[in-house]
């Protein structure tokens, strides 16, 4: 979105449109910066607002431009002074809250102190498709989410060339899957992880400051799409008994590549509650041939089919005993998206075994 048509959806009021005591009446520009000076009406009394604006409010662009802004504040105690953007991210709103900024974007977030005389705080508006601008590859979505599996699983300086080199060598170890990705595509997701201040470039590497901060803000994103999955999986009776073994051997008759998931998986490291339905990750053909088990009689938990939306949910997977589970970040990500009960021991498994592996323990 250009300056101007974010400036256009100031005149007409598009932050402020549901809130009828606060108006924009008058903009000007004069040369900056900031860029604008902006008056509000607020319940019929005028407030001045300087306003800077930007067109790309990244966590690390808002971070960049802090000290600036924060400066530019003190030197006007009676007026507000805020980033003005098309959408500005709950971590891009941390940053300007931590540090005393003013921000307005348009979806309607507000946050606007002038001490003893003026005070609007309103958050947790949703961006819509008319106040999208950024250009970045979203890092949390399918094959670029392989990427996010290596940086959790060996948290450490990575070259961008290492990545696509690892994910290559992982195609010879994991199963029948092909986790393949270009530089460029891995560069791109780098770049996008770095304007969210998730990995930080340390020049030609990228480390991971807080893994445990950068997987929490991918299962939040996952778990958005959970449902949508979850549509597409099935129950079938499970006629092979309450041993996981049992479950593991009777599932290789009929699917040649699958791996177990969420409670059950979590369980054989960090039990927590009590287990009723074994979730089982299959490709899509397989799924097909696991249709036509309808015993007559189930011998344990329900069997529950997930179709998963890249095949990157296999990288990392373990077979212990014969029994193939998932990473344990995995584990994590499907625990944390189901919620309830799930949730609790998701945020168990982080603490004894994620942040243990992390720790090197």
């Amino acid at each position: 979105m250009r300056e101007d048509d974010i400036t256009e959806a100031l005149r007409s009021n598009q932050p402020f449109e549901d809130l009828p005591e606060i108006s924009v009446e008058s903009i000007r520009f004069e040369g900056g910066p900031p860029d604008l000076t902006m008056t509000l009406n607020v319940a019929g009394r005028k407030v001045t607002l300087y306003g800077e604006l930007k067109s790309n409010c990244s966590p690390l662009r808002v971070a960049q431009i802090a000290p600036w802004l924060r400066q530019l504040k003190q030197g006007r105690p009676d007026a507000g002074v805020a980033i003005i953007c098309p959408n500005l991210s709950p971590e891009s709103q941390r940053i300007c809250i931590e540090n005393g900024i003013d921000f307005i974007d348009l979806a309607g977030n507000v946050s606007i102190r002038i001490p003893g005389s003026l005070y609007i705080y309103r958050t947790g508006r949703k961006r819509s498709a008319q106040t999208e601008s950024s250009p970045l590859r979203d890092p949390f979505s399918g094959r670029a989410s392989r990427i996010l599996r290596v940086l959790l699983e060996k948290p450490r300086p990575w070259r961008i060339g290492e990545i696509a080199e690892e994910l290559g060598n992982a195609s010879q170890s994991f199963g029948p899957f092909d986790f393949n990705i270009s530089i460029a595509s891995v560069s791109k997701t780098l770049k996008s992880l770095n304007e969210q201040l998730l990995v930080r470039r340390q020049n030609s590497t990228v480390v991971i400051p807080d893994p445990k901060k950068l997987l929490l803000t991918w299962a939040d994103k996952y778990r958005e799409r959970y449902k949508w999955r979850m549509r597409s999986s099935f129950k079938i009776r499970n006629p092979f008994g309450d041993e996981l073994s049992d479950v593991s051997q009777g599932l290789r008759e009929k699917a040649p590549y699958f791996a177990f998931t969420g409670v059950v998986a979590a369980s054989r490291e960090a039990p927590y509650v009590d287990l009723n339905t074994i979730d089982v990750l299959v490709p899509r053909d397989t799924a097909t041939m696991l249709r036509s088990i309808e015993p007559e009689t189930a011998r344990g938990a329900d069997l529950r089919i997930i179709i998963p939306y890249d095949s990157g949910v296999f990288l990392y997977s373990r077979n212990t005993a014969g029994i193939p589970i998932v990473s344990p970040v995995q584990v994590f990500l499907d625990l944390y998206a189901r919620g309830g009960r799930d949730l609790r021991q998701a945020e168990y498994y982080l603490s004894t075994v994620l942040e243990r592996q992390w720790r090197g323990q």
